[in-house]
């Protein structure tokens, strides 16, 4: 909604002096205005069990920290010149963003956040430690603290969740419902956190769990009904999950050509966003014999070839979705306690063209390498349709 610029500083200040304030951001910059830094983060800190206000300002290379005392006058900063404004209590989100004709656009959203006051500034978690979903997962132990066991597991799907968020927030955060398709679920700890993520976002978030194994079916519909939540699972191969309304379709290190055929069922079924952490690569491996000049330099070291072919196996897969009208990047992911594979694709559906440049760099991949990827098998019918375009 639109508001008086000051009267929207106003309401952001009295959230910082809520004993529930968690975090201010600022950041971007007004027209015709220069801000002393670039992004300004303000947060309650305890320093010798006095509560004080940090503010860590960086000019994009370096950081500045300084503490100040709670009545600190906040107003001049917030009036000089930021574009978007923020403050976060545990349970309310309060956002300003300044327009180029100075207009002031407020926004209120729910949220859940945990109120840390150590003086050490400490990564944000997605979801808390104690959330019920990780002792249903027995990822924690009864005083809410993640196993030292599974802690590289809460790290995998925190920031598995913060990748999410990014696509969302410019996706497809007006929508009111969504349906999420956990391809290859396993025990279901990415898509049981998934789903508790979304649920205070949408109002009805669909969850649909696939795995061959029946085992594992049964111990997530368990895990479902201890958390009292709607989640359905079946015991199936990939291609034989009938086609369905799927807005973001995820992959968390499916072996081999399990990945290509969790994207190109994403595909298949119109996926707006599709996200895939590869694991273990064969099918590409065994296709190269030979390799162009003067390739040949790093591919006969068996080490290096094995995995200069799995890089390639994944640009191939996402100049795939390019091709198919998806926008793509390729970014670190924290990898998996079965694989050192740290890669994740990340599309989202979009209406842009696709250049003859990119279909021509493909095909003329394929042709000097000798391959056929097994994603372009799958899908060999829409790349078909989509060269007609």
């Amino acid at each position: 909604m639109k508001i008086e610029l000051s009267d929207a500083v106003k309401q952001l200040l009295t959230r910082l002096e809520d004993p529930l304030f968690v975090r201010a951001v600022l950041s971007g910059q007004r027209r015709n205005m220069q801000p002393d830094y670039e992004r300004v983060d303000i947060k309650p800190v305890l320093i010798k069990d006095e509560l004080k206000l940090q503010i860590v300002s960086s000019d994009g290379k370096k950081d500045i920290t300084k503490n100040v005392e709670m009545d600190f006058n906040f107003e001049p900063l917030f009036l000089s010149g930021y574009a978007n404004l923020q403050v976060d209590t545990t349970t309310e989100s309060y956002s300003v963003r300044v327009s180029k004709k100075d207009q002031a656009i407020a926004g209120i959203s729910k949220v859940k956040l945990t109120r840390e006051l150590s003086h050490d500034r400490q990564k944000q978690r997605m979801l808390p430690e104690s959330n019920q979903i990780f002792k249903a997962l027995e990822m924690s132990d009864m005083l809410g603290r993640i196993k030292p066991t599974k802690m590289d597991k809460y790290k995998q799907v925190d920031e598995f969740l913060r990748l999410m968020s990014q696509l969302i927030d410019g996706q497809i955060s007006d929508q009111k419902d969504i349906s999420i398709v956990d391809l290859g679920c396993g025990h279901a700890y990415l898509t049981f956190a998934v789903q508790e993520f979304l649920k205070d976002k949408y109002q009805n978030v669909s969850i649909l769990g696939v795995d061959e194994r029946l085992d594992s079916k049964e111990h997530n519909e368990k895990v479902a009904t201890k958390l009292k939540v709607k989640a359905n699972f079946v015991a199936a191969k990939i291609a034989d999950i009938p086609n369905q309304k799927v807005d973001i379709a995820i992959a968390l290190h499916a072996c081999d050509t399990a990945t290509d055929d969790a994207i190109s069922w994403a595909v298949k079924n119109n996926s707006k966003i599709i996200m895939a952490a590869p694991c273990c690569m064969h099918q590409l491996q065994t296709q190269v014999k030979q390799s162009p000049e003067p390739w040949g330099l790093l591919t006969k070291y068996g080490l290096v070839k094995e995995r200069l072919v799995d890089l390639m196996t994944d640009s191939l897969r996402a100049q795939i979705l390019k091709l198919l009208g998806y926008k793509v990047d390729i970014v670190e992911f924290i990898g998996g306690e079965h694989t050192a594979r740290n890669l994740l694709i990340r599309a989202v559906k979009s209406d842009s063209s696709v250049s003859d440049i990119d279909r021509q760099r493909y095909i003329q991949m394929l042709e000097q390498w000798q391959v056929k990827p097994y994603l372009a098998t799958l899908l060999e019918q829409e790349l078909k349709a989509a060269a007609q375009i």
